[in-house]
């Protein structure tokens, strides 16, 4: 591999490793629904903010990241989100009513942490990153050991209800975002880490940043201005006005950003319907009536699930991720073992997973058995090279990289043998005839 190839391989690195940040919070639940065990990782957990034991992980460019709104005019009440985050792998969970507890859905990472959704009352929240702030223990209240918004959605029906839970008990910790709350009922509310602000007109949105600190008008974030806009300038609420908000406040990956729309929903509390879309493609949608769906029982599943095709925004994010996932692996498990970087690959290709969307390609194995080669893991550089040779049988690139692994390893029939394999796949590698000098001259 040429100098200039490998400087760029090993810049892309350096950016893949910061995109890694925040992938994959999967739970139980998601696993059993045909996400691999190791495409759990133990950092991205840890990555989760707990916040009044709930949590916000919206993108890593938090400033930047997830637009939910809510409308009512009487005639309907809809919400809206657009979920812009790192994570490829986001899912769909039905709860079916049990033990005095409304049936609902979720958006998010399973049902151990959603980031919005929708009970059978026509009760919707979802929630948004915004600044840190702490909240002091209450004594006065009650203690409640889990989520307050998760109790929420099990037992409201209204805005009302859901602030009379709030009343009542404490939320202290460390909060690093907002939700925003509202029913079929026409009513609203944001709750912030220390206030409540109850919607007083017929829609409210929240972005990134608390409106109890910053008044709305004050601030400079284009996307809830857009959203306010489209909704001032319509002359009816509708789910087709609540698409067109989310895909003129949706985000998307470029200039080095580490978060991109994964999903959006439209929420009809008063007629069940959630409209579904999938990685900012607002051309194709899946429409699910809540009671219908939980009459089938409980049930997760990845929201990529619901989709017939593959776009190239989704298979361009993904790709990019995958060799973070594979870099992780390797960094924290090596390469060899169940649990190494290369058990890892064998997952995402197996058609068991249910992954079959997840193409691991030439390049990015490539790229592994390079930044181990520069970090002196010989050995494992080999044997990922040797994968890649055994995936990519007619590619040059592959058996000119392995050769030089053998050769660092001073293992030089080796060497030879693969350089001279790349020169009958491609006369024109000049780095190989270079190489091969070199090793006939030792």
């Amino acid at each position: 591999m040429l100098k200039a190839e490998r400087k760029a391989i090993a810049v892309w690195v350096t950016i893949s490793l910061v995109l890694i940040a925040g992938l994959l919070v999967i739970h139980n639940e998601v696993l059993g629904a045909g996400t691999p065990k190791s495409l759990a990782s133990e950092s991205d957990m840890s990555r989760v903010s707990l916040t009044e034991r709930g949590s916000f992980p919206c993108g890593s460019d938090s400033g930047r990241s997830c637009t939910i709104f809510y409308a009512s005019d009487g005639a309907v009440a809809l919400a809206g989100n657009n979920e812009d985050y790192t994570n490829p792998f986001m899912t769909i969970s039905y709860l079916p009513a049990e033990d005095g507890k409304f049936g609902r859905i979720y958006f998010g990472h399973g049902t151990a942490y959603p980031q919005g959704g929708m009970n059978e009352e026509g009760l919707f929240f979802d929630g948004a990153t915004a600044e840190y702030v702490n909240v002091p223990y209450d004594s006065s209240k009650l203690a409640y050991d889990g989520s307050l918004i998760l109790k929420a959605m099990e037992e409201c029906s209204t805005v009302d209800a859901v602030l009379e839970l709030y009343d009542r008990y404490d939320a202290s910790g460390d909060w690093n975002g907002h939700y925003l709350i509202g029913d079929r009922l026409g009513n609203s509310a944001i709750i912030e880490p220390r206030a409540v602000i109850k919607g007083s007109g017929k829609y409210q949105i929240i972005t990134n940043f608390l409106q109890s600190r910053t008044k709305p008008e004050n601030s400079n974030d284009t996307r809830y201005h857009l959203a306010s806009q489209l909704i001032e300038d319509s002359e009816s609420l509708s789910v087709d006005l609540f698409r067109r908000i989310l895909s003129a406040t949706h985000w998307e990956e470029y200039g080095g950003a580490m978060t991109t729309t994964l999903y959006s929903y439209i929420c009809d509390l008063r007629n069940g319907d959630i409209y579904v879309y999938y990685f900012h493609n607002f051309e194709e949608v899946v429409r699910i009536n809540l009671e219908q769906e939980l009459k089938k029982g409980k049930r997760t599943c990845l929201i990529s699930s619901l989709f017939s095709y593959e776009s190239f925004a989704e298979r361009r994010f993904k790709s990019e991720r995958i060799i973070g996932m594979l870099y992780e692996k390797a960094d924290r498990n090596g390469v060899g073992g169940p649990e190494g970087a290369i058990a890892l690959y064998n997952e995402m290709k197996s058609p068991d997973t249910g992954l079959t969307r997840y193409d691991v390609s030439e390049r990015q194995l490539n790229s592994l058995g390079y930044r181990l080669l520069e970090n002196d893991k010989v050995e494992e550089a080999i044997a990922v090279f040797e994968l890649n040779v055994s995936e990519h049988p007619e590619s040059a690139n592959t058996y000119d990289s392995l050769g030089e692994a053998h050769m660092k390893a001073g293992q030089k029939e080796s060497a030879i043998r693969n350089y001279e394999m790349s020169l009958k796949l491609d006369p024109g590698n000049d780095n190989a005839k270079r190489m091969l000098e070199r090793l006939r001259k030792m």
